[in-house]
């Protein structure tokens, strides 16, 4: 692009050229209002237009979008059973939130774990606890065996193993797809 004396660096562009409108005309009462009459003012001139108001093929990386996000995903079961164990043994969940999900030996076992485990209540007391790390190890019968290390302080922490076998449509509510429950659980 050759360099002219309107677009060399330093200038000013041209000004644009006056645009003349015809007067406006006054209206009759029953007749509609001429094309190139003035506006009327927006009722709270400060405000920003709602949302939705943007002409249309816009994108507006600032406004939602109108397509629905898609549902977050659901953890896994292994994450899921650690963070509730822990949860109830610190005190923070109900024991009887896991009711359904927990077979009876193990839930017999999670109630004398909850009574023995009160220190945890005592360390975790105005802190979040949380699962540090969380390993899962698959059996030959599609079973899993999970070992966690939870944080109860900052310099605090402990061990929670615990097995989930899969379960079926008759074995009742358990954690997602498959059912998951658990069926052992100990805490150190």
């Amino acid at each position: 692009m050759p360099i002219t004396p309107s677009n060399r660096p330093g200038t000013r562009a041209p000004a644009r050229p006056a645009v003349t409108r015809p007067a406006a005309t006054r209206a009759t009462p029953h007749a509609a209002p001429h094309p190139t009459a003035p506006r009327p003012a927006p009722p709270h001139p400060g405000r920003r237009p709602a949302a939705g108001t943007a002409p249309p093929r816009r994108t507006d990386p600032r406004r939602p979008s109108s397509r629905p996000r898609s549902a977050l995903r659901p953890l896994p079961p292994h994450l899921w059973f650690a963070d509730r164990l822990l949860e109830v043994l610190t005190g923070r969940r109900p024991l009887t939130s896991l009711a359904g999900r927990v077979r009876d030996e193990a839930y017999q076992r999670l109630w004398m774990l909850h009574a023995e485990r009160a220190d945890w209540r005592r360390r975790a007391r105005g802190r979040t606890p949380y699962v540090s790390r969380c390993r899962v190890f698959p059996t030959a019968g599609g079973a899993l065996e999970v070992t966690a290390v939870v944080a109860l302080d900052d310099d605090v922490f402990r061990a929670i193993a615990f097995r989930l076998e899969p379960g079926d449509a008759d074995s009742g509510p358990g954690y997602g797809r498959a059912r998951w429950r658990c069926t052992d659980v100990a805490a150190r």
